[in-house]
């Protein structure tokens, strides 16, 4: 196909940020100084568009379409008709040609393609994040971060930041399409601490996606109710008493509004022979709904029934009247309820003991007697509801003055915490779902980035908010959540390029060709510069001169006469 090249189409996607072997600038700042060069040398038979479609002028200011826009060729050609022949600029992701395969099998239209790539890049992204919870009290937590590669990357230099602020490092090493994941302590209570965090990667050339933003949500306490007969058990609030880290109240198992449950985040329940159906029933569906829930039994146990409802088979009481202590076996720290509970625990060290009690056959042992009954014992769909063997009496059982008992409560309490979460979200999700209590209904919100200021479509219902984004609009980053009458910050935002942008692989120069032999109407470009381009289209417009042909002649006839002479002589 002799055509000429007379459209240009720019591949403005996110990856094209990335550099291309030798060069000093993004692939993308490479390719519009192209386009700037074609314009000036043929003004006036050149058209060039984004992956959009868009019309792009010489010398225009380029943004990087950072949400995921797929390139569509077929609907480019049909908005550009009189294009027999386009140059695609482009780092060549593979979804670039996979998704065209029909539209280059065109043979009446003709392509130029001119990859950047002689060998495969590499790439590492933050494929996710979470965070776990440490049990030692401090109300500190580990925030776990898995980095994924495409290609061999070396050393990855991992930089933690908060609020900008540089608050932790990490280096590893990943292999081609590996992933790692690294820790990172965080000290959610600290009064400096801003609820917007990104993660840094750096590795040699690699310097596409490499930035991940997130936020955490305002941590607060937990909210902890312990309910009793009688007397509330004083030890338990000794466990709580740290006003940094929970809120703790006390109530009379009768006397209660159970309709407030939902409020707690762990429910304690010290139960003998008093419970009604509407407490037993409040108790059971809000452990229904995941809540934790914990029962310890009094003395005066005989709620049988309602142990077996929670999931607790076959309960029966094995009291003996002289309360013989059994010693608890050490606990198995492969249990992941154990988990950075007992970092440096000795496996000999002597452990509590307890009068045995109650017994059920049923749900996982987190705690056992030497003679294999539980002594704390969990079951429930979401693994949240625990029971204890032995009431807590001291002519019972040592374990409230041993010193496992301490961390085993906090790791309960904190096991049951739903806001320990990372929040973040990709710039192709159209709807955005936060949770935000106390939000009047009503409420307008704005998203602001620096000056940018978007209103988008949104509804808040309860404690849901979603919000609809402008897509032609939105960016990553931070956005501050804002209340449009109050100008009151609500929270934060946290977007990211999609990871389909760091996943997909590229195509080299060697691959194309050998994709494309066997269509004429595809041409593959050697190089990746602009005399590259510009020889081709010279050679189309103007065909390879006659006169080039007879002066190789003339050349090689030349050098034949000097061979002939000198053999002859």
């Amino acid at each position: 196909m002799n055509s000429e090249v007379n459209l240009l189409v720019l591949d403005q996607s996110a990856s094209n940020t990335a550099y291309a072997e030798g060069s000093s600038s993004p692939i993308i700042e490479e390719n519009m100084s192209y386009i700037n060069q074609l314009f000036e040398s043929y003004p006036q038979s050149l058209k060039a568009v984004n992956q959009s479609g868009n019309s792009l002028e010489a010398y225009q200011e380029i943004e990087i379409a950072e949400n995921e826009v797929t390139l569509n060729l077929e609907r480019i050609i049909k908005e550009n008709q009189s294009s027999e022949k386009l140059l695609l600029l482009s780092d060549f992701q593979k979804s670039v040609i996979d998704n065209n395969t029909s539209t280059f099998s065109d043979s009446s239209k003709g392509f130029v393609l001119m990859p950047p790539y002689q060998q495969k890049p590499n790439n590492i992204w933050v494929d996710s994040l979470w965070v776990v919870q440490m049990d030692d009290g401090s109300g500190n937590e580990e925030l776990k971060v898995q980095i994924s590669s495409l290609g061999e990357s070396g050393d990855i230099n991992i930089a933690l930041e908060n609020d900008e602020q540089l608050i932790g490092t990490q280096q590893l090493f990943l292999e081609n399409k590996g992933k790692k994941t690294v820790s990172f302590p965080i000290k959610r209570f600290s009064s400096d601490m801003s609820s917007s965090f990104r993660i840094q990667l750096e590795a040699g050339d690699l310097d596409f996606d490499n930035t991940f933003y997130f936020s955490l949500p305002e941590r607060s306490k937990l909210k902890i109710l312990l309910l009793a007969e009688s007397k509330s058990n004083t030890l338990l609030s000794t466990v709580f008493e740290n006003d940094e880290l929970f809120t703790f109240r006390s109530e009379s198992l009768n006397n209660f509004a159970f309709q407030d449950l939902d409020e707690y985040d762990l429910v304690i329940v010290e139960l003998g022979n008093q419970l009604n159906n509407f407490a037993s029933g409040a108790l059971k569906t809000y452990a229904a709904k995941g809540n934790n829930l914990v029962v310890i039994p009094k003395t005066n146990f005989d709620q049988y029934i309602f142990l077996e409802d929670l999931g607790f088979s076959n309960v029966s009481n094995i009291s003996r009247q002289d309360k013989t202590p059994v010693r608890l076996q050490s606990p198995d720290l492969q249990n992941p309820f154990f988990r950075n509970v007992f970092n440096n625990m000795n496996e000999a060290i002597s452990m509590p003991e307890a009068a045995l009690y109650l017994k059920w056959n049923s749900g996982q042992k987190i705690l056992s007697f030497i003679n294999g009954y539980p002594f704390l014992g969990l079951t429930g769909i979401n693994e949240n509801i625990f029971l204890f063997a032995s009431p807590f009496d001291q002519s019972y059982t040592n374990f409230t003055q041993h010193g496992i008992f301490l961390p085993v409560f906090y790791k309960i309490a904190f096991s049951g915490k739903k806001e320990n979460q990372t929040q973040y979200f990709f710039l192709n999700q159209d709807v955005i779902e936060l949770s935000k209590s106390d939000i009047p209904e009503g409420t307008v919100v704005k998203l602001q980035q620096g000056e940018q200021e978007l209103v988008p479509d949104q509804r808040i219902s309860g404690n849901e908010m979603r919000l609809i984004l402008p897509q032609e609009d939105i960016k990553s980053g931070f956005y501050s959540i804002i209340n449009t009458k109050t100008e009151e910050k609500l929270g934060v935002l946290a977007l990211n390029i999609p990871k389909k942008e760091s996943e997909t692989g590229y195509y080299t120069t060697a691959e194309l060709q050998s994709l494309f032999q066997d269509q004429e109407n595809v041409v593959i470009l050697d190089g990746y510069d602009f005399s590259s381009i510009k020889d081709y289209i010279d050679e189309t417009k103007n065909g390879f001169p006659l006169w080039k042909y007879f002066l190789v002649l003339a050349l090689l006839s030349l050098l034949a006469e000097v061979l002939i002479i000198r053999l002859l002589k």
